[in-house]
């Protein structure tokens, strides 16, 4: 009975890291009813298999739909400039990372959320000059 239901978790998880992958490569039409943690999400699980063009595609579907929002933007635009600089793409990082660097420039000290100007900066500090 062990050895049944290893076989079927087996299975069901080998089913699922299929459907992940497969679901990335094949982004052409994004469902409108997703919410932004979800569309990172996907984007996140793209990257994850190196799929880095639907990636892109959902990180900026984020912005597109739910850019109005300075958090979600501030995230969606970070996981890009993340994505630039594992594809050693440093001038749409720098792009991105000087942006969200702006942003908390001119934003009201404590009104965002900290975490990401610390990895901005951190990610700027690794792009060549």
């Amino acid at each position: 009975m062990k050895k049944i239901t290893l076989l079927i978790c087996t299975i069901a998880l080998t089913g699922a890291a299929a459907f992940t992958a497969v679901s990335c490569r094949t982004v052409k039409d994004i469902p409108e009813d997703l919410t932004a943690p979800q569309l990172l999400q996907r984007g996140q699980s793209c990257l994850d298999n190196a799929d880095y063009k639907s990636a892109e595609v959902y990180y900026l579907t984020t912005i597109d739909r739910y850019g109005d929002d300075t958090n979600t933007y501030i995230e969606a635009k970070y996981e890009l400039a993340h994505l630039y600089m594992k594809r050693k793409k440093y001038e749409k990082a720098r792009t991105a990372l000087d942006e969200i660097l702006d942003i908390y420039n001119n934003a009201p000290s404590g009104s965002l959320p900290a975490a990401y100007k610390k990895l901005a900066q951190i990610e700027m500090a690794k792009i060549p000059d």
